[in-house]
C-alpha cells in the first residue's frame, strides 16, 4: 500500500515535470517556435488548468470507485496546476507585455477573459498558501470552506479558456463537459446514489 502511494507521488512529479523538461529542451536547442511568448502562455495555462482539473476530479473519481485511495495525490496536482498558471500569468506579464503595467492595464480592461482570468488566479492563491497540513490543523473546519473556492476557481478558469481569440475551442467544450459531470457527481443526492450503487456490487 505505502509502495503503491509512493509510486503514485512519484509519478504526479515526472509528469508535473514534463512541460519544464520540454521547454528546457526547446530552448537549449533553439527549436521553440518564433512567437515564443504566445508558445509558452498557451503551453502553461493549458498544462495548469489540466492538472487543475485532474485535482478536481479525484474525489468524484474516489466516488465512482469507492476507492478513496487517490486522495493524497489530489493536493499535488492542484499546487502543480497552480504553479503551472502562475507560469502562464508571468509569461504573459513578462514575455508578452514586459512588464508594461499601462498596456496590461489596458489589455485587462479591454479583454474580458483577462479579468475572468484574474479572478480565478486571485482564488486560487489562498488554496495554494493553505495547502499545507499545518495550514489545515490551523484552519480546522474553516479550511474546507476556504477551499470550496475551487468550486468557483475551475469554471472561472474554463470560462477564460473559452473566452480567448481562438478558432479552435474543442478542448474548451472537452473540459467544460467534463467538469460538469465532476459537478453532477459532487451533488448530495447523486453522490449518495453513487455510494449506494459502489457499496452494492460490492
Amino acid at each position: 500500500m505505502m509502495r503503491a502511494l509512493l509510486w503514485r507521488n512519484i509519478s504526479v512529479h515526472i509528469i508535473a515535470s514534463l512541460p519544464l523538461a520540454l521547454t528546457a529542451y526547446e530552448y537549449f536547442t533553439n527549436t521553440l517556435p518564433i512567437v515564443v511568448d504566445r508558445h509558452l502562455v498557451i503551453r502553461f495555462g493549458a498544462v495548469g488548468l489540466a492538472f487543475l482539473v485532474a485535482s478536481f476530479s479525484i474525489t468524484p473519481i474516489g466516488i465512482l470507485s469507492g476507492k478513496p485511495n487517490l486522495v493524497p495525490i489530489r493536493r499535488p496536482l492542484g499546487v502543480y496546476g497552480f504553479c503551472y498558471i502562475t507560469l502562464h500569468l508571468l509569461a504573459y506579464l513578462w514575455l508578452s507585455n514586459g512588464f508594461d503595467w499601462p498596456l496590461i492595464a489596458r489589455d485587462i480592461g479591454e479583454r474580458r477573459a483577462m479579468s475572468i482570468g484574474l479572478l480565478a488566479f486571485a482564488l486560487l492563491i489562498p488554496l495554494a498558501l493553505t495547502s499545507t497540513n499545518g495550514w489545515q490543523k490551523r484552519l480546522g473546519r474553516r479550511w474546507k470552506v476556504l477551499h470550496r473556492l475551487v468550486y468557483f476557481a475551475v469554471p472561472l478558469s474554463i470560462l477564460h479558456y473559452f473566452w480567448l481569440e481562438r478558432d479552435i475551442k474543442d478542448w474548451v467544450f472537452v473540459y467544460a463537459t467534463l467538469v460538469i459531470l465532476l459537478f453532477t457527481i459532487r451533488l448530495p443526492a447523486i453522490r449518495q446514489s453513487l455510494r449506494a450503487h459502489v457499496n452494492v456490487r460490492k
